[in-house]
């Protein structure tokens, strides 16, 4: 997850949603609790309001009252409502308390109801709202409490939970579902960069258009630009040592070349066959920074093999076999001019030294990807060898002075374009090269 931007982001949110719906959760459970508190309590002070309208006291001071408030709840032992009048010289009490009593107020009573949760005589908890009051200036003070089973309350919050927690579950899988498709959207922009690199990839002069992305991601295209245009240099700085190297080292390996022949003998044949294998490594070499063609160029494949045709049927091995295109006419290869003739010309070449009588050249585009096949009907080489074949060096075919180099440069210049080459076997006998980009 922590290599995924679009798992963070899904999991922040998720989190933090789940967090925020708790906390909602935990708070609106409290607020609802409350409020049927406020309303039992409401219910308590208009039973002590009743209370009071009816009170009325004998010549010892004791309570007495005209009627008493109509709930069955009073009338039953530990029914779950009580109330309580008492001065200094007695008490009155409903029939609910029995022979239980009320607990002391928490506190002095005030002006007003006060209110507060205590312990019951029957219950766990009671809400108990109380009052002082004086009948007249000069009598005894009278206190009120009126008292209720808070269990109902408690009841009711906790249905209140289950039901507000189903509604929190529902709507976190919605506000998850919501997040999951901002962030597909907000991530949808380096989608389109990654997209895009893809194409700066095939084509190394491609650049992010300006005010193609979003703001945010438009200081990232400008670097990725950037790095482009500095390794675009940096390429075309080391083409350029790559030929002054070419001609500094062409003159002296010619020289030791022929110095080489000079000698004869085993010592002068093994002399040259390494001049031969360093030149084709400095060869090798030219071609991984030589074969990209320049921007929006590229060599056209028909003409190419046109001209590269025309040598070989001058050739004892071209000049007894046919030849075949069938090339799209404007096939265009990511090669620059001289690497395309040079590749095409080492894999007409190995054909032609090797095909009993034909070799066809096809070639086309796939999506807008080129590829191109040399199709010859000679022995083939085995599937377990055409790796090997493609090494430096290593040779099949020990006639004539060749030394294996033709196919591995064509291959490094191949693969330094982007490309990839493949053997294959050729239906009725042969070999198939493929080139495809």
């Amino acid at each position: 997850m922590r290599r995924s931007l679009h798992l963070r982001l899904m999991a922040f949110a998720g989190g933090a949603i789940a967090l925020a719906l708790l906390v909602a959760w935990l708070v609106l459970g409290l607020l609802f609790e409350r409020h049927l508190q406020r309303q039992s309590e409401a219910e308590l002070e208009r039973h002590g309001t009743a209370l009071i309208a009816a009170l009325s006291l004998d010549a010892q001071g004791r309570p007495r009252l005209a009627a008493q408030p109509f709930d069955p709840r009073f009338d039953r032992p530990a029914g779950g409502l009580y109330w309580r009048l008492s001065t200094p010289a007695g008490e009155l009490r409903s029939r609910s308390l029995w022979d239980g009593t009320l607990p002391d107020p928490p506190g002095p009573p005030g002006k007003g109801w006060g209110a507060a949760v205590v312990a019951g005589p029957f219950e766990e908890r009671l809400v108990l709202v109380v009052r002082d009051i004086r009948l007249d200036r000069t009598g005894p003070e009278v206190l009120v409490e009126v008292a209720a089973d808070r269990a109902p309350l408690a009841a009711a919050r906790a249905r209140f939970d289950g039901e507000l927690g189903l509604f929190l579950l529902v709507l976190w899988l919605t506000l998850t579902l919501a997040a999951f498709v901002q962030v597909r959207l907000g991530l949808a922009p380096l989608d389109r960069l990654r997209r895009d690199l893809g194409d700066l990839r095939r084509d190394p002069a491609a650049r992010f258009a300006a005010g193609a992305h979003p703001r945010e991601v438009e200081p990232l295209t400008q670097a990725i630009n950037a790095l482009a245009d500095q390794r675009a240099e940096d390429l075309d700085r080391a083409r350029r040592r790559a030929r002054d190297l070419a001609h500094a080292l062409k003159t002296p390996l010619t020289a030791l070349r022929l110095q080489a022949e000079t000698l004869g003998g085993e010592e002068g044949r093994a002399m040259t066959q390494s001049l031969s294998l360093l030149g084709g490594a400095v060869e090798g070499e030219l071609a991984r920074v030589g074969a990209l063609a320049p921007a929006g160029a590229g060599a056209l494949a028909a003409v190419a093999v046109e001209r590269l045709v025309a040598v070989l049927r001058r050739t004892p091995d071209g000049a007894r076999l046919v030849f075949e295109t069938d090339l799209a006419p404007d096939l265009v290869l990511p090669l620059a001019e001289e690497a395309a003739l040079e590749t095409l010309g080492a894999l007409l070449d190995n054909a032609a030294r090797h095909a009993r009588s034909r070799v066809r050249i096809e070639g086309g585009a796939e999506d807008g990807r080129p590829w191109l096949s040399i199709i010859d009907d000679g022995i083939g080489i085995p599937a377990d060898l055409r790796d090997a074949v493609l090494a430096r060096g290593v040779r099949l075919d020990e006639r004539g002075a060749n030394h294996g180099l033709g196919l591995p440069i064509a291959c490094s210049f191949v693969t330094a374009s982007g490309g990839n080459t493949t053997l294959g076997d050729t239906p009725g006998g042969g070999l198939t090269v493929r080139l495809a980009w």
